[in-house]
């Protein structure tokens, strides 16, 4: 489970290394913001909640990576379930998030654990029967 992490670890927590509530939270906005605006995945937040989906994202996300804060959402393959989410858009979803901490200057260890519990979620996310066409341009097709 992704509160397994947490507990695992000495020190102070992932959360805490990377600023807390403040930063998260901002994190959280920026992977928003990267969403609503990747071509690969946009369109799947196209009639979300954004308030609604930032605050169930960042408790999932404090959770995980240390902080005392509960999670309120649904389990996450019961939440990924109908959505037939493929690997590309995982990739790309990660990448965003990837993209968020790197904006707000974490450093290297906390992106590596970040990445591994979004690794860690993948089997509940994504549904393997699903694949999706290389992305080409016209020309590339021509050849």
């Amino acid at each position: 489970s992704l509160g397994s992490f947490a507990e695992e670890a000495k020190g102070p927590s992932l959360f805490d290394r990377m600023g807390g509530e403040p930063v998260a939270r901002q994190i959280v906005a920026d992977t928003w913001a990267n969403h609503t605006s990747n071509p690969i995945v946009k369109n799947r937040f196209a009639n979300s909640d954004g308030e609604y989906v930032k605050q169930k994202v960042y408790e999932i996300f404090a959770m995980a990576t240390g902080a005392d804060v509960k999670y309120t959402g649904k389990e996450m393959k019961a939440t990924h379930a109908t959505m037939n989410i493929s690997e590309m858009e995982f990739n790309a979803v990660v990448d965003d998030v990837m993209s968020a901490l790197v904006k707000n200057k974490i450093g290297q260890q906390e992106q590596n654990e970040v990445l591994a519990i979004l690794w860690s979620v993948r089997p509940a996310v994504v549904n393997s029967n699903v694949t999706t066409k290389t992305l080409t341009t016209e020309k590339e097709t021509q050849m």
